[in-house]
């Protein structure tokens, strides 16, 4: 009987070492085909199976082993997708991925308790397709799926940069069910379909459970579809034309007074060059002009001399300035004689860019390298600048575009079109302008209203009401997205005198309210078949 022991124990363990490999090693691919789905590459297809590891966890692991995975999967994702931040500093993607990583970490443990609960692992034989009751996998992946996306709007609160939406921005038809769900209404469609394939790929009975997750997919296609073939011309249209400055310039902590005078020559010659164009507003990127626009500076006065003899209407991303003498990250509308015609300051500041949350508690050595020696102040509310008697411009300045609840404050305050003035330049080789672009189309759909952009090195153009990149500036036609090259040009934006609220809009957030709502129904109403032996 020893003997047998003996004999069975050394089989068993490099058994379990092996799958055991075998579940991390595609946690981590699973991330990376996460990573692959966004740009540069933007393989959109490759996010309906990156979720597969974490569902395969859910239903053949325990929960600790199961976090385990969850955070290899995350590595495998924000190693890659976050690989930009090496321009700001070599060590920060690596710092940010174990900490971004603990979402899927705590969704692939939270699915591995769902799993116990839906049906008894002991009787898995095998890692493959398993006789899975037909009711505990639909519960299951219903339930796992709605957790997901719950997570990912926790996450968004401080890491809003790439979400699930956003790997579908080249894909149209499948955002605009987010004009009646936001942004996690396209997250939902996502780990519907990785937990239809899931269970196809892992359950001898996956027709029905396959079916069931196939309901929200195939609505939002049709939605989809539908919303594409509408014509959407307003019955009180407007059209705002704009002559957008890119200047791709770069990026100075401390400008030299030569720099500065370059740069204000540079920015002036371009918009001199539309002016027979006779735009309706001449827009400048964010900071294009590394002084504030309004200040004592000499410098500063030869900025608004430029400006004033410019004799055009423009909005001008720059510094600024608060009542008790604060600095503010601005955009600033300047009228046709010279004269101030408003301002928002940007509501939605960049940690560890614009401010340092924890100044005092950080390393000195480590604040140095990314700090600009200022706290910038926050705006104090997201009120849309009039820029003409028929454009109201809810205007984001830069990174804080990617925030559905800053563009839905704008459209409830009026807006009627959006605009997005940024300034990329930090990152001159890696594709962050592309990805900032990707993560703001959605807030188009959103909203139901186009959007205007001008970026200092790319991504300047318009953006449709259904999210289509469409009108655009510079010489690459195929890949705007991409232009990195001094540029000036006309487009144009069409929207209505006074645009409906969406759904979107006007419910902010109520899917994730309705899918906490399905979870719990989902576990208290499921048949529990606890279980104590799990195979990993």
């Amino acid at each position: 009987m020893n003997d047998g022991k003996m004999q069975t124990l050394p089989e068993i363990f490099p058994v379990s070492m092996k799958r055991k490999l075998s579940v991390l090693a595609a946690s981590f691919a699973g991330g990376g085909l996460y990573a692959l789905a966004l740009p540069p590459v933007n393989g959109w297809f490759l996010i309906f199976f990156a979720l597969i590891p974490l569902f395969y966890c859910g239903v053949y692991c325990r929960w600790r082993f199961a976090l385990l995975c969850g955070w290899i999967w995350g590595l495998g994702w924000s190693l890659f997708a976050y690989n930009f931040l090496r321009e700001i500093h070599p060590a920060v993607p690596y710092m940010l991925a174990p900490v971004i990583s603990l979402w899927p970490a705590v969704f692939a443990g939270a699915a591995s308790l769902l799993g116990s609960r839906f049906f008894r692992r002991s009787t898995f034989t095998s890692p493959w397709r398993q006789d899975i009751p037909v009711k505990g996998l639909i519960c299951y992946l219903i339930s796992a799926a709605a957790l997901f996306t719950v997570l990912e709007w926790t996450r968004c609160y401080l890491f809003v940069w790439n979400d699930l939406s956003v790997t579908l921005w080249r894909v149209p038809i499948l955002m605009q069910i987010a004009r009646i769900t936001g942004r996690y209404g396209v997250s939902l469609l996502i780990t519907m379909v990785n937990a239809g394939i899931f269970a196809v790929i892992f359950s001898k009975k996956c027709l029905l459970p396959a079916a069931v997750t196939a309901i929200y997919p195939v609505l939002c296609l049709i939605y989809g579809a539908y919303r594409m073939n509408c014509e959407d011309v307003p019955a009180d249209k407007v059209i705002w034309k704009c002559a957008l400055i890119q200047g791709n310039l770069p990026q100075q902590r401390v400008a030299s007074p030569k720099q500065i005078v370059d740069s204000i020559t540079l920015y002036v010659a371009l918009s001199e060059t539309l002016r027979e164009e006779k735009p309706h507003t001449v827009i400048w990127p964010e900071c294009a002009i590394p002084i504030p626009l309004r200040s004592s500076a000499p410098l500063s006065a030869l900025y608004r001399q430029q400006v004033s003899q410019l004799g055009m209407p423009m909005l001008i991303g720059t510094l600024d300035f608060t009542l008790t003498g604060e600095m503010t990250n601005s955009a600033l509308l300047i009228r046709e004689n010279g004269r101030f015609g408003g301002k928002y300051d940007k509501f939605h500041r960049v940690p560890y860019g614009e401010y340092v949350p924890f100044r005092n508690m950080i390393p000195e050595s480590l604040v140095k390298a990314f700090d600009m020696g200022r706290d910038l102040a926050a705006g104090e509310e997201l009120k849309p600048l009039t820029v003409t008697d028929d454009i109201r411009a809810g205007t984001a300045v830069c990174y804080e575009g990617v925030f559905s609840y800053v563009a839905a404050g704008f459209a409830r305050n009026g807006a009627n079109v959006l605009a997005a003035i940024s300034n990329d330049v930090w990152y001159p080789e890696s594709s962050e302008p592309e990805q900032h672009l990707a993560n703001a189309v959605m807030r188009c759909v959103e909203t139901g209203l186009p959007m205007v952009r001008c970026g200092n090195n790319g991504g300047s153009g318009v953006v449709s009401a259904k999210g289509v990149f469409s009108g655009y500036i510079g010489s690459v036609a195929d890949r705007p997205e991409l232009l990195r090259e001094q540029a000036a040009g006309i487009v144009t934006a069409e929207t209505s005198r006074n645009p409906e609220i969406t759904p979107a809009v006007r419910f902010e957030n109520a899917i994730v309210y309705l899918l906490l709502m399905l979870i719990i129904t989902t576990v208290v109403c499921g048949k529990p078949r606890l279980e104590t032996k799990d195979p990993l």
